[in-house]
């Protein structure tokens, strides 16, 4: 295992060995010349998201780029805060307090949780010649909990008049956690249903859901394929056309896994701002308010100024139109509404005390 510092200094010569280098031996490069690359490390339902961010920057920065892991959200905060990582992707906002312990390659000043975007999570069916269907959170609690076990039960023939569900045997596929799909799921079914679904860890099921699967969602999704009455809960990206997605009950109504739907939630969403953070909330009563909050982690100042720079121009860029158009045409990711874009735009503008 390589020190923490080593690793540290190796990322610090990775992102500015076209910036730094120039900026301190090159007289054609101008002071403040922004160059470089930037490593990320986090949750896989960012992967997409971080791609057309990066497409966008690299595109109206020359000489910029990023790479990204998809190690998960738990092993992306650990890499930012050891200093192995210029930014973390998450599915969940850093408290305050933690935020302002963050060192790495944050100096004392600590680090930003920002809403960069919304990635859609739906409840994937496969059942030969049922082209549509409803669920509440009961009956999905229930389905989940293996308490029902045919598609013809009469609780969900009774959210479904007018279809005709088979007699046949639910397979439910999902995917066991940490995971940032189950998170949402785990809030919807919690808050709506006043029932005991009560987990350990919010991205991870309660012990009495069946059919986990260490699966990644691709496999997961292939898997599902193969399964006439399979159930499985993956991020609308997979799903696409490939898969019904259930109409889920949001404030007593149906509701499509539709990006207008989504953009509804989203744009009524409350949003909280803080000196170190901005979360982003879905509305129910508006539209399709199942996602994940895809968060984005970065230093308010960096330990090294043209590092500085680099964080706050990327970030800049994440909010910028492009790398939102980007993001929700290659990866369905939908963007934060206009006042959660407002209030992180603002944080970003103290990166580096506007250096």
């Amino acid at each position: 295992m390589i020190p923490v510092s080593r690793r540290t200094s190796r990322l610090l010569a990775a992102a500015l060995l076209s910036g730094l280098f120039t900026l301190t031996s090159c007289s054609t490069t101008p002071p403040g010349t922004i160059q470089g690359a930037l490593t990320g490390i986090g949750s896989n339902a960012g992967q997409g998201a971080v791609s057309a961010w990066g497409l966008a920057w690299g595109s109206a920065v020359k000489g910029t780029s990023v790479s990204f892991s998809p190690d998960g959200s738990a092993a992306g905060l650990k890499a930012f805060q050891d200093g192995q990582a210029h930014f973390a992707i998450t599915s969940a906002p850093l408290p305050e307090r933690e935020a302002e312990a963050v060192r790495g390659m944050c100096t004392d000043k600590g680090a930003l949780s920002l809403a960069a975007g919304v990635l859609p999570v739906g409840v994937a069916v496969k059942i030969k010649g049922v082209n549509d269907l409803v669920l509440d959170p009961r009956t999905l609690a229930a389905i989940l909990r293996g308490e029902i076990t045919r598609w013809n039960d009469s609780r969900l023939a009774e959210l479904n008049p007018g279809i005709a569900l088979p007699d046949l045997a639910i397979t439910v596929l999902v995917p066991e956690g940490p995971s940032d799909t189950v998170r949402p799921v785990n809030n919807y079914i919690s808050e709506r249903t006043g029932t005991d679904w009560d987990p350990e860890h919010e991205d991870r099921w309660p012990a009495d859901v069946v059919g986990q699967s260490s699966s990644p969602p691709l496999a997961l999704a292939d898997k599902l394929d193969d399964t006439n009455g399979g159930l499985s809960i993956l991020d609308g990206s997979i799903i696409g056309n490939r898969f019904t997605a259930a109409q889920l009950m949001f404030d007593g109504k149906p509701r499509r896994l539709q990006a207008s739907s989504v953009v509804d939630a989203v744009s009524t969403g409350d949003v909280e701002a803080s000196s170190t953070s901005v979360v982003q909330s879905l509305d129910g009563r508006s539209g399709y308010a199942l996602g994940t909050v895809i968060y984005l982690h970065v230093c308010r100042e960096y330990s090294e100024p043209a590092l500085s720079r680099l964080g706050r121009s990327f970030s800049e860029n994440v909010f910028g139109s492009d790398a939102q158009k980007n993001a929700n045409a290659f990866a369905f990711v939908m963007s934060p509404s206009k006042k959660a874009a407002s209030e992180g735009l603002a944080l970003i503008s103290t990166i580096g005390d506007g250096q």
